[in-house]
């Protein structure tokens, strides 16, 4: 979406509220929140909004003020005082979009979406259950268990598990890939592939010279096509 239709659909909503008088209770319609860009938001304008954008595919949001200035999904719902039922809807869309894996995880604690702009350590914070708990409450970005603290977790294949889990779907209609992960483990070595989307879909390990099927990740000794697609692998043991 252009910037003009972003701030566009932000005016129509009222989201940014006019200079004067912070963030406030009473009247839902007239309660305010102040984002970390300083700007202060009409709740009701708020939720219109997002839901504006949600439907009309965007999945990311930032300040109609200061474009510059990204506003996180947790933060986001912050703002907007959204109820755990409202809430929900609203990420089960978020959710069906394509494109959303790689910024966008489920806490293991309250199941609510967290997300992230770019990669970055895998220990991940929960803005909701921190609040709840009023103490400092993480999840492992790759496995999605909990990571109470820096030194409680060391699954080497958390980041393996990670990129498995972010990799977007093959787009090639005419390919027997389409579809597919365009990120896959060996079965044997869990030394990561992507297919040149030329020829069959069985590939060869470069590290141990496995060869399995690409789209289903039957080893190649004994394969029948035609297979079906195999879900998103789990390397990780702590993968939920």
């Amino acid at each position: 979406m252009a910037s003009g239709q972003w701030q566009a659909l932000a005016e129509q909503f009222q989201v940014i509220c006019p200079s004067g008088g912070g963030p406030g209770a009473g009247d839902p319609s007239k309660q305010r929140g102040q984002a970390s860009c300083g700007h202060c938001v009409s709740v009701a304008g708020l939720q219109g909004w997002v839901q504006a954008l949600l439907d009309q595919g965007i999945t990311s949001f930032r300040c109609p003020r200061c474009p510059d200035a990204p506003w996180l999904w947790q933060e986001v719902c912050k703002l907007g005082l959204f109820s755990d039922e409202i809430r929900a809807m609203l990420e089960t869309q978020i959710l069906a979009q394509e494109g959303t894996r790689a910024s966008y995880r489920q806490c293991p604690r309250c199941q609510h979406l967290v997300q992230r702009l770019e990669p970055g350590p895998l220990r991940t914070p929960c803005l909701l259950c921190s609040q709840r708990a009023r103490r400092l409450c993480c999840f492992c970005w790759g496995c999605r268990t909990d990571w109470p603290d820096a030194s409680a977790h060391a699954d080497l294949h958390c980041p393996l598990q990670a990129a498995l889990h972010d990799a977007p779907t093959i787009q090639a209609p005419r390919s027997s890939l389409h579809s597919c992960p365009s990120l896959r483990a060996c079965p044997r070595c869990h030394a990561l592939l992507s297919h040149t989307l030329r020829g069959c879909p069985l590939v060869l390990c470069p590290e141990c010279q496995c060869s399995f099927c690409y789209r289903c990740l039957e080893l190649s000794r004994g394969h029948v096509s035609p297979c079906p697609i195999a879900d998103r692998q789990l390397v990780c043991g702590g993968m939920q």
